[in-house]
């Protein structure tokens, strides 16, 4: 098994697989009340994330994009919001973690359908019908389930019987979790090296429109529904920084494509820049 070959089949899925059980360990029946709490800022949250940001990848694909690799890509990239690296941005910006977090997980659950979904239709409508990847939709279910809703559920039952332990693992998981998934990007990017720069020039502006302006976005979703600025600071972080390892987990796994994998390698190399940028945004913004 070559280095690539055992990075998407195996490092990439047990690494995602790690991130939602500790996702699961944190979390309680009591978390997810807050989709009744706040139902203004998650509803607002889960239109963003899951209707309007597939929208605008659409919009700036078809302007934008070299080819349609790239294009199908930007929008599988754009189905796959939110994730570990907009909760550590959140708990950065002294946000608020919590709504984060529950978004995160209801996102876990819905995007096992609408990923294949939204993949099906990109594929589609980019490529011709002799040369469009497959999308094995059944498959692509049940091993995103496998990967996200079953890791989050059985930390979750972890966590009701064993909650001082599974507090002590949180805390493990997470240090550990986001350096390897950090690293997995970086191989997967030198796997794919020679494609990432032959397209940096071609689709930089697509992958930096696409991120910039899914920030403001959500910034401009929490403004327009009266949300508090701990929660528009959320919001910009949900909605404007998308769950690479997942993208690629679909693109290198599910679908066994590199070239679809092009967008999300780029826009690991921008998103960082971006959200680090906007941390000094958000401490204004909190003043």
């Amino acid at each position: 098994m070559s280095l690539a070959d055992f990075l998407y089949t195996v490092a990439i899925p047990v690494a995602l697989a790690t991130v939602m059980l500790g996702m699961g360990l944190s979390l309680t029946l009591e978390d997810l009340k807050r989709v009744v709490i706040y139902p203004k800022a998650v509803g607002t949250g889960l239109l963003g994330q899951l209707i309007l940001l597939p929208l605008l990848a659409f919009v700036l694909a078809t302007l934008l994009a070299p080819n349609p690799a790239i294009a199908a890509g930007a929008i599988m990239l754009a189905a796959c919001p939110g994730g570990v690296t907009s909760n550590a941005y959140t708990f950065a910006a002294r946000a608020d973690v919590a709504l984060s977090v529950t978004l995160t997980a209801i996102e876990s659950i819905i995007t096992i359908f609408t990923i294949p979904l939204f993949a099906y239709l990109a594929l589609s409508f980019y490529f011709d019908q002799a040369t469009a990847p497959d999308v094995p939709a059944v498959g692509m279910i049940r091993q995103l389930a496998i990967i996200t809703a079953i890791p989050i559920t059985c930390g979750m039952v972890f966590r009701a019987f064993q909650p001082a332990l599974a507090a002590r693992l949180v805390e493990m998981l997470r240090k550990v979790t986001v350096y390897v998934l950090v690293f997995l990007i970086v191989m997967a990017a030198f796997a794919s090296w020679e494609d990432v720069v032959e397209n940096f020039a071609a689709a930089g502006f697509l992958v930096l429109a696409l991120n910039l302006l899914s920030m403001a976005m959500g910034y401009g979703l929490a403004r327009v529904t009266g949300l508090p600025v701990k929660q528009q600071i959320t919001l910009v972080y949900e909605v404007g920084v998308q769950n690479i390892s997942l993208a690629l987990l679909v693109t290198l796994t599910l679908l066994e494509n590199p070239l679809l994998a092009i967008t999300s390698l780029l826009y690991a190399v921008v998103m960082p820049i971006t959200a680090l940028v906007f941390l000094r945004v958000a401490s204004r913004m909190r003043a």
